[in-house]
């Protein structure tokens, strides 16, 4: 198999009749804000009538098992396809391509534990869905890793002086860490049960999850003591760390040039006062600069 491919940038919302649930970021495979995560993307292919060869995942990062069901529906017809498939705890789960018409005007529908997480004509998957090829990793543990720090898409950035809150803990209180006092600019609000993380504690959990010991717990250990490889080399699941900050590899799936990252950084700061902060990321900077350098995680 090849690497993962890149994940890119798409908006969902409901148009043409779709039914689609609010995505979680930006990605080749459309996410969708669901726990453990849907995933879909679409291939045009040129048949009569178009025809699009739509894949699907479930990224489970929780404790449990969890099934998928996909289905092909074609009003006045009834279902073309319906599958099937269960993701194990930590598993990234890929099922069969589903081969929505347009000419039909099918529908694609995907369900999460039996409750429908995506609905979409085959009109509006070009608009609503992600165009992309992806495939995984050939390391499980990276795919794992890769599961558990997908399913946080969009979780709140807690900084540096969050403790073991940067680490995914959850409180029972509404909590403010002063990221001032090691340097960063601000202070970040972690309100009462949601789950937040900094770069290095999204990290360390990602791999953890894969069962790989994980030890280097800022950015600056991992920089100085995770093994280093020529970033001519980089592949998916590595890191690229500078003194301040680190994100993980997600590699470029559809050969435009554009490689991608996930991190946890304050990328955009919402109503609430807190900062969302897990989010996929144009690679390219991270690549470019001398700053950052190329790292595999030994036992992956």
């Amino acid at each position: 198999m090849s690497v993962l491919r890149r994940i890119s940038a798409v908006a969902a919302a409901a148009v043409l009749g779709a039914t689609l649930f609010t995505p979680a970021a930006h990605a080749d495979w459309t996410f969708y804000r669901t726990d453990p995560h849907v995933g879909a993307c679409w291939t045009k292919v040129t048949a009569y009538g178009g025809v699009y060869q739509v894949e699907n995942l479930l990224l489970n990062g929780t404790s449990t098992a969890h099934t998928a069901r996909v289905q092909v529906h074609r009003p006045g017809v009834g279902f073309q396809s319906d599958q099937t498939y269960v993701a194990a705890p930590g598993e990234w789960k890929v099922g069969a391509v589903a081969s929505v018409s347009i000419y039909s005007n099918d529908d694609f529908r995907y369900y999460l534990d039996g409750s429908q997480a995506v609905g979409i004509p085959a009109n509006g998957i070009p608009y609503y869905m992600t165009h992309c090829k992806v495939t995984e990793s050939p390391s499980t543990k990276v795919r794992q890793a890769l599961s558990y720090g997908l399913a946080q898409l969009d979780a709140i950035y807690v900084g540096c002086a969050a403790g073991t809150y940067r680490y995914g803990t959850v409180p029972s209180t509404t909590l403010n860490h002063d990221g001032r006092t090691c340097g960063q600019t601000r202070v970040y609000k972690q309100p009462a049960g949601v789950k937040g993380f900094d770069c290095s504690g999204l990290i360390v959990k990602m791999f953890q999850n894969a069962g790989v010991p994980f030890n280097w717990h800022s950015s600056t250990a991992v920089k100085d003591g995770v093994p280093s490889v020529p970033k001519s080399q980089i592949r998916v699941g590595d890191l690229l760390a500078k003194y301040g900050h680190v994100a993980v590899y997600l590699g470029d799936g559809d050969g435009d040039g554009v490689a991608s990252v996930l991190e946890a950084t304050p990328k955009w700061q919402n109503p609430d006062g807190t900062w969302t902060g897990v989010v996929i990321s144009d690679a390219t900077s991270y690549l470019n600069s001398s700053s950052y350098t190329a790292h595999r995680v030994p036992g992956v």
